[in-house]
C-alpha cells in the first residue's frame, strides 16, 4: 500500500497510543525491501506516540540483519567483513527518514535509537530535525553498531553469538554507520533524558550548511560531539553557524566551533568548552545563565581566570564574572544572591543588570559582614554599570546589603537608569552613603513595592558622626522621578540630608496613600514645574515639602 503512495509530501501522526509501525513489512518479499517509499516526502511529524518502537521500516533494527548475516556466513577476516558489507547492503530496507526535509519527533517514548543506519547514506535532504521529550532515546543517529555497542575506544562491532558460540568482533562498514548531514541547518533536541551525545567527530565534516545547534535538558548528556578513539586529530569549519544554545545539561562539551554565537544556561559541570584548539573569529560575545560575556580570550577563557582567581568554589562557576557584560537572570529559583561578595572586584566590564521572576533572590550584590570592632571599611567601584532592572523578585531585601553594614561601599558612578517594579520585600533603594556616588543617574522608577519605607535610608546612628554638618546631597543629572503603586511609602528620605535636583523635570507621585513628606531636609528643584499625582497633573509653585502637606489639607491622597 505505501508503495502507491509514491507522491506523499506529508506525514503527520499524532496521539495514537497503540501504533509500533507506521508502515508494517509483514508481507514483504526481499525485493519489497529494496524499494525507496516516499521519494517525494516533504515533512515527516510525530506527537505522543507512545508505543511507536522504530522509525524506519523493515521489521527489525539494523543489528538484528547484520547478526543474521554473520551468523549464516562465518568465518572472520577481511574477506567475511567485505562480504558481511555487501550483503548489509542489499538487505538494507527502506526508512521514512531517508527523504525528509523536515523531521519532527515529540513524546515517542518507545524509541530507543531515532534513525537507522541504513536510513544515513540516503538523507542528503534533510534540513531541519527537532526531537523532544522522548525518554528512552539513547541514539539520534544509529552509529553504535551492533547490539548498541558502547565501547568508545572501538572502531568495531561486537557479535554476541558467532560461529561455534564464540564471539566475533568484525569492523564498522563506516560509509552506512556513520551520517553524512550535508544539508543539515537546524538540529533541536530536549528532555531526551538517556541520550549521552549527539554527534561522533566522523560527522562534522559534513556540517557544512548547519546554522543553530540547541540541546536542552538531557540529563545523561556527557558531551555534544563524541570523538572515535581511532580518529585522528583534524580542524573541522562550520561556516554557516550562528548559534549553539546548550542549555540545563550536567557536562556537555563540544569539539572545535569555527562561527556563530554561543548561549550556556544551566550547564553546572560545565569546565571547558573544548579540550582542543578553538577559533571563533566572528564571535564576540557568549550567554550563559548569568548574563552575557566578552570573549577576549575566547570561549575557554575560564582556564586563564582560574589560574590566578583566589575563589575555590566551582559551584556558581567564578570564572564567568571576569568578563561578565550582562547580567540577564530570569526564572532562577535556585540563587539568593546574585553577584557574590568574593566576585565584587571582577566586575570592572559589566555594563547592565536585568533580573526577573527569581523569587527566592534576597540581594542583588552580597557583602559578607564583618564582625568585631576593629572593622575595615571596603569600596568598591562598578565603573561601567549603567542599567539595573529588577522585576517580581518577591523576596529581595537588599539591592545592595553591604551599606546597611556601613563597613562596604558600593559606588557606581555610571549609572543612568534604574527600574525596580513589584519587588515586595524590599523597603528602601539606597542609603544616603551610597546616593551621593550617583553622579550620573538619569532615571529612576519604583513601582508595585508595597513594603517600601522610603528610597534613600538615613545612615545609622552609630555611624553619624556627632556635630557633623548636615549633609547636601546633589543628585545632578536626574531628570526623571517616579514613584506608583507604593502603599507604605512615607517620604523619599526622612534623614537630615538636603537635597538638590538641579535638572528633575518630571515628577510622578502615584498611589503612594502614606506619602507625608517627600524629604525631611531641604529640596531644590528649580527646573520642576509640574508634577503628575493620582488626582491629575499639578502646578509646582512651592518646595515639594510644602506642596505635598498643603494637597494633603486641602483633602488629596496620593
Amino acid at each position: 500500500m505505501a508503495r502507491v503512495l509514491s507522491n506523499l509530501k506529508t506525514i503527520d501522526i499524532r496521539r495514537c497510543d497503540g501504533m509500533e509501525e507506521v508502515v508494517s513489512d509483514r508481507d514483504d518479499t526481499d525485493e519489497d525491501k529494496k524499494t525507496d517509499l516516499f521519494p517525494h516526502l516533504h515533512s515527516l511529524s510525530f506527537h505522543d506516540l507512545t508505543n511507536l518502537k522504530r522509525i524506519g521500516g523493515g521489521g527489525g533494527d539494523s543489528t538484528n540483519l547484520i547478526h543474521d548475516q554473520f551468523k549464516r556466513i562465518g568465518g572472520s577476516g577481511e574477506d567475511t567483513t567485505n562480504l558481511i558489507h555487501d550483503q548489509y547492503k542489499l538487505i538494507i530496507p527502506w526508512s521514512l527518514c531517508q527523504y525528509p526535509k523536515e523531521i519532527q519527533i515529540e513524546s515517542c517514548d518507545a524509541l530507543s535509537s531515532l534513525i537507522p543506519c541504513y536510513a544515513l547514506e540516503k538523507m542528503q535532504k534533510l534540513e531541519v530535525l527537532e526531537v523532544k521529550y522522548c525518554y528512552s532515546l539513547m541514539d539520534i543517529f544509529e552509529t553504535q553498531g551492533i547490539n548498541n555497542n558502547r565501547d568508545r575506544g572501538s572502531s568495531t562491532t561486537k557479535i554476541d553469538e558467532g560461529i561455534s558460540g564464540v564471539p566475533h568482533t568484525i569492523p564498522r562498514p563506516e560509509n552506512i554507520n556513520v551520517p553524512q548531514l550535508y544539508n543539515l541547518k537546524k538540529l533541536v533536541i530536549s528532555y531526551c533524558n538517556l541520550l549521552r551525545h549527539v554527534f561522533t567527530f566522523s560527522t562534522l565534516e559534513s556540517l557544512k550548511q548547519l546554522e543553530n545547534l540547541m540541546i536542552k535538558d538531557c540529563e545523561a548528556m556527557e558531551v555534544i560531539v563524541m570523538k572515535e578513539y581511532s580518529q585522528q586529530r583534524k580542524v573541522v569549519v562550520f561556516p554557516r553557524l550562528k548559534s549553539i544554545l546548550p542549555s540545563n545539561l550536567p557536562n556537555p562539551g563540544a569539539d572545535v566551533v569555527k562561527r556563530g554565537g554561543v548561549m550556556i544556561s544551566q550547564c553546572p559541570q560545565m569546565m571547558v568548552f573544548t579540550y582542543g584548539r578553538l577559533t571563533t573569529p566572528m564571535l564576540k560575545y557568549m550567554h550563559t545563565s548569568l548574563g552575557k560575556h566578552s570573549l577576549e580570550c575566547g570561549l575557554n577563557f575560564h582556564q586563564t581566570w582560574l589560574a590566578s582567581s583566589k575563589s575555590t568554589s566551582l559551584e556558581r562557576l567564578p570564572w564567568s564574572f571576569y568578563n561578565l557584560i550582562e547580567v540577564h537572570m530570569e526564572f532562577n529559583y535556585d540563587v539568593k544572591n546574585i553577584i557574590p561578595s568574593t566576585e565584587l572586584l571582577q566586575l570592572q566590564k559589566l555594563e547592565k543588570i536585568g533580573v526577573y521572576y527569581c523569587g527566592y533572590v534576597e540581594e542583588v550584590f552580597e557583602v559578607v559582614e564583618m564582625e568585631g570592632i576593629n572593622k575595615s571599611f571596603d569600596v568598591f567601584e562598578i565603573p561601567n554599570l549603567r542599567q539595573m532592572e529588577l522585576k517580581l523578585l518577591e523576596s529581595l531585601k537588599y539591592i545592595w546589603k553591604s551599606n546597611h553594614y556601613g563597613t562596604t561601599l558600593l559606588k557606581f558612578p555610571n549609572l543612568t537608569t534604574l527600574s525596580i517594579d513589584s519587588c515586595t520585600s524590599l523597603k528602601h533603594v539606597f542609603t544616603s552613603p551610597m546616593v551621593s556616588s550617583l553622579l550620573q543617574l538619569q532615571d529612576l522608577t519604583v513601582s508595585n513595592c508595597k513594603n517600601m519605607e522610603v528610597i534613600v535610608k538615613e545612615e545609622e546612628e552609630e555611624y553619624i558622626e556627632r556635630d557633623a554638618k548636615v549633609k547636601v546631597i546633589v543628585l545632578r543629572c536626574l531628570k526623571s522621578l517616579k514613584l506608583e503603586l507604593l502603599r507604605s511609602l512615607e517620604g523619599f528620605c526622612l534623614g537630615k540630608e538636603e537635597f538638590s535636583w538641579p535638572s528633575l523635570d518630571t515628577l510622578e507621585i502615584k498611589r503612594c496613600p502614606e506619602i507625608s513628606v517627600f524629604t525631611k531636609g531641604q529640596s531644590a528643584t528649580p527646573t520642576l514645574n509640574i508634577i503628575d499625582t493620582s488626582f491629575g497633573r499639578c502646578y509646582v509653585k512651592e518646595d515639594l515639602n510644602s506642596f505635598i502637606q498643603t494637597k494633603q489639607h486641602e483633602g488629596f491622597r496620593f
